[in-house]
C-alpha cells in the first residue's frame, strides 16, 4: 500500500470519527438527560426503564434492515438521512416532551432513527481500515470519539443545572446539526482515493433475487450465525451491564449519595473517561498478543469493579470503581468489535454490524427494564449486584470459548 493511500485511509478514518463523536455528544446528553427526566415527571424507576427501553426497542427492530439499506444504498446517504431526523427529533423533545405517552413515542422513533447513524459511520470506519490494521482502526475511533460520551454528561448536567434539564434537548440539536453539516462538507466532496474505495465497498457485491425480506435476513443470519453466536451472547452481557449504568448511576448518584444534577453527569463522565483511556492501547496490544486475552481480562475487570461499587461505603471509593469499571469496558468493547470484522467478508459489514448489533440493542432493551422493575421493589443497590453476576458469568464464558479457541 502505497503512501496517498495510507494517508487517504487514514483521513477517512479520522473524518468519520470527527462527525461522529459530534453525534454522540448529543447522545452522551440524551443519555443522562432522558432517565433523569423522566423520573422527574414519573417518580418511577418502572417507567423510566420502560422509556429508556423503548429506544432499543426501536433500536433492536431496525438494526437488520439499516444493514441492507446501507449495503443497498450507501454509507453517506443513509447517514445523512439519519442525521437531519435526530436533529429534527431533538427539537421535538425539547418543545413537545410535556408527558409519559408523548415521550414514549419520541423515544421509540428516536431509537429507530439513531440505528440509521450507528450502522453506516461504523462500516465507515472498517472500509477505511486495512485488515491488518482493524484493531488500531477501531481503536483510534473509540478513543477520540470517546471524548462526546466523557464531556457530554457534565456538559448535560451542568445545564441542567443553570438551565433545566428540557434544555439538553436543544443542545442535541446544534451538536446533530453540527454533524449533519460536517458529513456534507467532508463527504461531499471526496478525493478519487475516497470514491473508488466507499464505491468498491458500497458495490462490491450485488444483492441476489430474494423472494422476500425475511427470507433474505433469516438466510444470512443462519449463515453467519454459527460463527458468531458466541460473540452475541459476550455483547448482550456488555451491553446489558452498559444499560443500567447509564440509565441508574446518575440516579442512584443522586439517590445514595445527594448528589445534584452536575455531580451525577460528572461521575458518569468519570466512567466515560475510564473507557476511553485505554481504548487504543487495547487495539495495538490486541493486535500483538490476540484479542482473546483482552477479552477475557476486560470482563474480569469489570467483575471486580463492579463488586467493589456495591460494596463502596463512600462517594470517593464508589467514583474509584466506577472509573476501573469504565477501564474494563474499553478493553471489552474494541476486542468484541475487532473479532466481528476478521470473520466476516467486507462486502457483508453492512448487513452483519445489523445482525449483530441486534445483540447489543437486546442487552440495552432488557437491561433498563429490568432494572427498573427491580429498583423500584429492592431498590438501586440491588442492580449493583445483578451486574456483578452477569459480569463473573461472562468472565467465564469468554475463558470457556476462546481458550478452546472456539471463536
Amino acid at each position: 500500500m502505497n503512501l496517498e493511500k495510507k494517508l487517504t485511509l487514514f483521513s477517512g478514518i479520522l473524518k468519520t470519527t470527527i462527525i461522529s463523536t459530534l453525534v454522540i455528544f448529543a447522545l452522551a446528553i440524551y443519555e443522562f438527560a432522558l432517565p433523569i427526566f423522566t423520573e422527574g415527571q414519573t417518580e418511577s424507576y418502572t417507567f423510566v426503564g420502560l422509556i429508556v427501553s423503548l429506544v432499543y426497542v426501536a433500536s433492536f427492530l431496525a438494526e437488520i434492515p439499516a444493514g441492507l439499506a446501507v449495503d443497498k444504498y450507501g454509507r453517506v446517504k443513509i447517514l445523512l438521512i439519519s442525521l437531519f431526523a435526530l436533529s429534527m427529533f431533538a427539537l421535538a423533545y425539547f418543545f413537545f416532551a410535556n408527558n409519559v405517552p408523548l415521550l414514549a413515542i419520541l423515544s421509540l422513533i428516536f431509537g429507530f432513527v439513531e440505528v440509521a447513524f450507528w450502522v453506516p459511520s461504523t462500516v465507515l470506519i472498517r472500509d477505511f481500515s486495512p485488515r491488518k490494521m482493524v484493531s488500531q482502526a477501531e481503536g483510534i475511533y473509540f478513543s477520540i470519539s470517546q471524548l462526546g460520551w466523557v464531556a457530554g454528561p457534565v456538559l448535560a448536567g451542568l445545564l441542567a443545572t443553570i438551565f433545566s434539564l428540557r434544555f439538553n434537548f436543544l443542545a442535541m440539536f446544534g451538536f446533530l446539526a453540527a454533524a449533519l453539516i460536517a458529513t456534507l462538507l467532508v463527504f461531499g466532496r471526496k478525493t478519487k482515493t475516497e470514491k473508488e474505495l466507499i464505491r468498491r465497498e458500497e458495490g462490491g457485491h450485488k444483492h441476489k433475487a430474494r423472494l422476500t425480506l425475511l427470507y433474505t435476513i433469516f438466510k444470512e443470519f443462519i449463515q453467519l450465525h454459527k460463527h458468531t453466536k458466541h460473540l452475541y451472547v459476550l455483547c448482550f452481557i456488555l451491553h446489558f451491564w452498559l444499560a443500567i449504568e447509564w440509565a441508574f448511576v446518575p440516579l442512584a448518584s443522586i439517590e445514595l449519595w445527594h448528589f445534584n444534577e452536575f455531580g451525577a453527569g460528572i461521575l458518569l463522565s468519570a466512567m466515560m473517561a475510564g473507557e476511553g483511556a485505554l481504548y487504543f492501547s487495547s487495539g495495538y496490544v490486541m493486535d500483538k498478543i490476540g484479542k482473546r486475552y483482552i477479552i477475557t481480562s476486560g470482563f474480569l475487570l469489570l467483575f471486580a469493579a463492579t463488586y467493589f461499587m456495591f460494596l463502596s461505603n463512600s462517594w470517593q471509593m464508589f467514583v474509584l470503581f466506577a472509573l476501573l469499571a469504565g477501564a474494563a469496558v474499553s478493553w471489552v468493547m474494541p476486542g468484541i468489535e475487532a473479532t466481528l470484522t476478521e470473520i466476516v467478508p467486507s462486502n457483508l459489514y453492512g448487513e452483519m454490524s445489523g445482525v449483530f448489533d441486534t445483540s447489543k440493542d437486546l442487552g440495552l432493551l432488557i437491561g433498563p427494564l429490568f432494572g427498573g422493575v427491580l429498583a423500584s421493589y429492592f431498590g438501586v443497590n440491588i442492580l449493583f449486584i445483578t451486574i456483578t453476576i452477569l459480569a463473573g458469568f461472562a468472565a467465564l464464558y469468554s475463558g470457556a470459548i476462546f481458550w478452546p479457541k472456539k471463536v
